[in-house]
């Protein structure tokens, strides 16, 4: 008889809880055994069918959503060398429309390369809510936007889940920040290390003079020829989704010795255990809420709720009904 697992499967109209057969690990992935996962942004765009959502995950059924995890390795596959069952680990599955399994489920195969192992220091819950966030920072602005000692970051959005790691991040990488949120965010921010934090509604991050060697649009808010003229030569604007006006800036970009970046973000073992060392010494992932799996629905809808402030976690190995 074949073993099976517990999961979820998410639709429009909302969440039900099905059994799949426990995925095989073939050479060179491992099979975790999932504790924590996390919701995106992306979840209600692959369950609302949108054009965004379609490059996420398969449209195949059942849909399994969920990317981030944190869990321990639970079977290793032909090939894979340097880690045993038991060892603590985390990461995310790709956005890719070849992915079609989930995190809101007991267990999920990937790729050795995609996961990094965790300090003991660093709790299921932090490392559950961090991978996409974390891994989408670093990469943007250290890959893309070339981010080191003494350069300057502008990030928007800077309270949000993407942006409230990247001002810590940024720190890490030697930068300087200026962080743009919303009035009622602007302690919290300030003290996740924020050199300067700005009024969304109260001051334009792109007048007076002002200008950066990084411009981070978390929300994908602006355009690259809008901020263009902020952006120091040979500056970077780096947006988190792609859109009508990416491929024009591009060109745009290289008329004017500026970049034009899209951040296609990847779990990358060496990525997480680097990050994973800034979590186990102090890089705050801020959490606003943790949901056991049987009410996944109500932490999708939390997901949406403009009161959020920090991301939503999903304790899968405990919470089933």
């Amino acid at each position: 008889m074949m073993a099976t697992m517990r999961a979820t499967a998410a639709g429009k109209d909302g969440v039900e809880f099905i059994e799949l057969p426990i995925p095989e690990p073939e050479e060179g992935e491992v099979r975790v055994a999932i504790k924590r996962a996390s919701v995106n942004a992306g979840e209600q765009k692959v369950i609302d069918g949108d054009f965004v959502g379609r490059f996420l995950r398969s449209a195949s059924a059942p849909l399994v959503l969920g990317w981030d995890f944190a869990g321990k390795v639970d079977a290793v596959g032909k090939g894979v060398y340097g880690i045993d069952r038991g060892a603590r680990v985390w990461g995310h599955l790709p956005f890719s429309p070849d992915t079609d399994q989930g995190t809101f489920s007991e267990y999920i195969v990937i790729k050795r390369s995609e996961i990094g192992e965790l300090p003991d220091g660093v709790s299921d819950d932090v490392a559950a809510a961090a991978p996409t966030v974390a891994m989408t920072a670093l990469q943007s602005l250290r890959d893309h936007g070339q981010l080191g000692e003494g350069r300057h970051a502008l990030i928007i959005g800077a309270a949000g889940g993407i942006g409230s790691v990247g001002v810590g991040i940024s720190k890490r990488l030697g930068g300087k920040v200026t962080a743009v949120c919303s009035a009622k965010d602007v302690d919290r921010v300030r003290g996740l290390g924020a050199d300067e934090v700005l009024d969304r509604r109260e001051t334009n991050p792109f007048g007076n003079g002002r200008s950066y060697d990084v411009i981070f649009d978390t929300p994908a808010a602006h355009s690259f020829g809008h901020v263009t003229g902020s952006l120091v030569r040979g500056g970077t604007y780096v947006t988190t989704l792609p859109s009508l006006g990416l491929f024009p800036g591009m060109v745009r970009g290289l008329l004017t010795g500026k970049r034009c970046r899209f951040v296609q973000v990847a779990s990358r073992r060496a990525d997480l255990e680097l990050v994973a060392g800034w979590l186990d010494d102090g890089l705050e992932v801020p959490i606003d809420s943790t949901f056991p799996i049987s009410e996944l629905q109500a932490a999708l809808d939390r997901q949406q709720d403009r009161d959020r402030a920090g991301r939503v976690v999903v304790d899968v190995a405990g919470g089933w009904v």
